[in-house]
């Protein structure tokens, strides 16, 4: 099996197209075939090289690696891109030329505007009439003296039955007398349709199975009539259907967040996100939500891809996320949040192991990485701004005399650790009788400025006696 993806460079990576890259790699492994990328970057007034290079590395860090492609400069290989095809193209083109197949068209923009018009006053869907498919030597020449540019058409037969028998769809049937009559293949200005190269790219990069999304079904009946002319193989098609948002509609900005970049930005990580977009419209047959790639590369099969629309989830991916950072390695989840960090603290003055023992004490508050600034200033800022359920917390007539407890008690020990953190809150519930939850939700409002949050003993351990002093200090100064 040969899959491949091909994005367009007209803008960031859609979580939607992602999750088509997801399905051909996925595939490609499991039956122990290839994976090639290839970027359609003929629409060159809306192509950009920032949006190829953000493509490609939103697939790198999700993890999917391609197989081939022209050259190793700067990644293992390629990608293939059509604008260094044209030569290519212009070799088929010839030949359909010259075997009749397809015919140069002379028709000014106003007289297709006038054509299409006159098709929807008779009630009838627009289409090309062919007038220039039997055009004779003079009045080409008469065209070409007008300075006419013409474009190529491909001649399409009428009253053609074409079937595709999808892979996920099963039997879908066009008839060549609805797809629009003779279609363009090479535009005026001499560059080929996206319709026509894909066949020719597909081709001659072996591809088996064209798997993308039901958006592109409509083009298929071409792009089968153009592979029938050339006399080339047809590849297998798979036409999922597209990821919707909760309003089942197609999934947009409106919604959410719609760019990997984006969900990379916001903390995600791409095991979670690859994890939740390969179950979008599969699942397996256990119903298990959680799978590491070997997982699903060994799980995955084309016949569980449903027909219906697949709803983008939002809180479940990040319900999903918070999963993967608790069970993450917690090295990795260290360098990690430390970039969101660096933003405003200069970490580089915590070791390495208190940086690891923070790592491991906030994870399991973190649903994004990017979460750990809602918890940052409790740990590396001298003052703290309390909520209002901390401040009402703290009204609690018994504050005064918890405060010159843990006051007293510090100032006792060396350092607080485990050892010392027990003895301290031991003496402080025996000489005063305020236990549970009467002593240590004060506590935790008057060090952190919150009522909820990391296990509080690590937490203050993390913080330490002299930060824990300044802020009981400030605290009585201002309340």
């Amino acid at each position: 099996m040969r899959t491949r993806f091909a994005p367009s460079p007209t803008g960031y990576l859609h979580v939607g197209n992602a999750r088509t890259a997801i399905f051909n790699y996925l595939l490609a492994r499991k039956n122990n075939g290839q994976f090639i990328l290839r970027i359609e970057d003929t629409d060159f007034e809306r192509s950009k090289k920032e949006y190829e290079d953000a493509i490609i590395k939103d697939l790198k860090w999700l993890g999917l690696e391609w197989d081939e492609g022209p050259d190793t400069k700067n990644q293992p290989y390629g990608p293939y891109r059509q604008s260094e095809r044209f030569e290519i193209y212009k070799e088929f083109t010839q030949k359909l030329l010259k075997e009749g197949k397809a015919y140069k068209c002379y028709c000014t923009p106003e007289e297709l505007d006038q054509m299409r018009k006159e098709c929807l006053a008779k009630g009838k869907m627009p289409k090309y009439n062919g007038r220039c498919r039997n055009l004779t030597e003079s009045e080409i020449r008469k065209f070409e003296n007008e300075g006419r540019k013409p474009t190529i058409r491909f001649k399409v037969e009428e009253g053609l039955n074409i079937v595709i028998n999808d892979l996920i769809r099963g039997k879908v049937e066009f008839n060549s007398s609805n797809i629009g009559g003779d279609f363009i293949i090479v535009r005026s200005d001499g560059v080929p349709v996206y319709n026509y190269i894909v066949v020719i790219d597909d081709y001659l990069m072996k591809i088996t199975h064209v798997i993308r999304g039901e958006d592109h079904l409509s083009n298929t009946p071409k792009q089968i009539l153009v592979a029938k002319a050339l006399q080339i193989p047809i590849p297998e098609y798979a036409h999922h259907p597209l990821v919707l948002g909760p309003d089942r509609t197609k999934l947009s900005k409106r919604h959410g967040i719609t760019s990997v970049a984006k969900y990379r930005e916001e903390g995600y990580l791409p095991e979670a996100l690859f994890n939740y977009l390969s179950l979008l419209g599969w699942s397996s047959e256990d119903g298990k939500e959680i799978f590491s790639k070997e997982e699903l590369i060994k799980l995955i099969d084309i016949k569980r891809i449903g027909k219906s629309a697949a709803i983008f989830d939002f809180n479940k991916l990040k319900w999903l996320n918070g999963i993967y950072i608790r069970n993450y390695d917690l090295k990795k989840l260290k360098d990690l949040i430390i970039e969101y960090l660096k933003e405003k603290y200069d970490v580089s003055s915590y070791s390495e192991e208190w940086l690891l023992k923070f790592t491991e004490v906030i994870r399991g508050n973190l649903e994004v990485l990017s979460d750990v600034k809602n918890w940052a200033p409790i740990f590396f800022e001298d003052e703290i701004v309390y909520d209002e359920d901390a401040i009402n917390i703290l009204k609690d007539s018994e504050i005064n005399k918890i405060t010159e407890k843990i006051k007293e008690k510090l100032n006792n020990v060396e350092e607080l650790n485990d050892e010392t953190y027990v003895k301290i809150f031991k003496e402080i519930i025996k000489e005063t009788g305020i236990k549970g939850k009467r002593l240590f939700m004060p506590v935790r409002a008057l060090i952190t400025g919150k009522t909820t949050g990391p296990d509080l003993q690590q937490t203050l351990i993390l913080i330490g006696k002299e930060k824990i002093l300044k802020r009981i200090e400030r605290f009585t100064e201002i309340y």
